[in-house]
């Protein structure tokens, strides 16, 4: 019942036309992973990335323009950027780099048809 609750509060965040990056918080090990990846099913492309592994990391310490950020993303993660109002990029254990989380205002104002989530406990 409660997965069946949050994926439908995920549709409803996907179908809203001034979308924002959506942070979803919680202790660890609760599902925050399991949902997204659920709900990841709705769209072409989904694209993972675990900030504590060093080469997703990376890619936020490299390219701090977002435009940068977004073509290595897709590059690193052989995904097609031509498809990006179809794609669903999660970004996991955001806490542990503070200026990924700053970056999301940046995927809201410049790229707007690609849906972001983040997840990560202690934010």
């Amino acid at each position: 019942m409660f997965r069946r609750l949050a994926i439908e509060e995920l549709e409803k965040w996907a179908a809203k036309k001034n979308r924002k990056p959506l942070i979803i918080r919680g202790a660890r090990q609760v599902g925050k992973t399991t949902l997204v990846r659920q709900f990841s099913e709705n769209y072409q492309q989904y694209i993972y990335l675990n900030l504590e592994l060093e080469a997703n990391r990376l890619l936020f310490t490299e390219f701090t323009d977002i435009k940068t950020l977004i073509e290595g993303i897709f590059f690193a993660k052989n995904q097609l950027l031509a498809k990006k109002s179809t794609t669903l990029l999660f970004i996991d254990e955001i806490q542990t780099l503070p200026n990924a989380v700053q970056l999301l205002r940046y995927f809201y104002e410049d790229e707007p048809d690609l849906a972001v989530i983040a997840a990560g406990s202690m934010l």
